[in-house]
């Protein structure tokens, strides 16, 4: 009898056991699996474009317009009056400053002078190149000078009233031609023009 129940303990037990160590296995299965969560994708943050501000127009700063020079000795300067230069045999600076009391004269330049002098001391050649311009032939100093020269009228003709150094007294200085052409707004005759030179403005003739 108790040989027998041993026997029928035994199975039991081994039933037992196993049964246990497959409901151990099912439940380490279940419980000792780690479950690790999907992560979530990664958006890229947002980054607006950079876009430079665009500057203003800006103006140029007004210039006004420049008037080219004029190489017309004839253009009268600001104070109304007219100065050239004359062409010299010696390469002198000569020039002429005209003072107009007439208001008639439209241009004044540089007449081509010839060799040597072609006229004396304190004369003048007159003549007409046209109806309203005149060719003035004088001598002067082989020298820088500025000569004036005022123009006005006498009963009715014009006059030509020149004023330059002239050669030191009792000498035979050597002047060299000085040549100007002068045109008036309306006809002037050669024949008419009164005309003089003089070596200062105090002098009367």
């Amino acid at each position: 009898m108790s040989r027998s129940n041993t026997s029928l303990t035994v199975p039991a037990i081994l039933a037992a056991i196993v049964l246990l160590s497959a409901v151990a296995i099912g439940a380490t299965g279940v419980f000792g699996r780690t479950v690790t969560p999907a992560p979530e994708p990664s958006t890229p943050p947002t980054v607006e474009p950079s876009v430079a501000p665009t500057p203003p127009p800006t103006t140029p700063p007004s210039v006004p317009p420049t008037a080219a020079p004029s190489d017309d000795p004839g253009n009268p300067p600001a104070n109304g009056g007219f100065d050239v230069d004359l062409d010299n045999l010696t390469g002198h600076d000569v020039s002429v400053v005209v003072n107009d009391d007439t208001g008639s004269v439209v241009a004044v330049s540089s007449g081509r002078p010839g060799d040597g002098m072609s006229v004396r001391w304190f004369d003048l050649k007159i003549e007409n190149i046209d109806a309203e311009t005149l060719r003035i032939v004088w001598v002067g100093l082989p020298r820088d000078e500025v000569v004036r020269l005022g123009i006005s009228r006498v009963d009715g003709k014009v006059r030509l009233r020149f004023v330059q150094d002239g050669p030191p007294a009792n000498s035979d200085a050597v002047g060299f031609d000085r040549v100007m052409r002068i045109t008036f707004a309306e006809p002037v005759r050669a024949e008419d023009v009164l005309a003089s030179i003089q070596e200062s403005l105090d002098t009367q003739d």
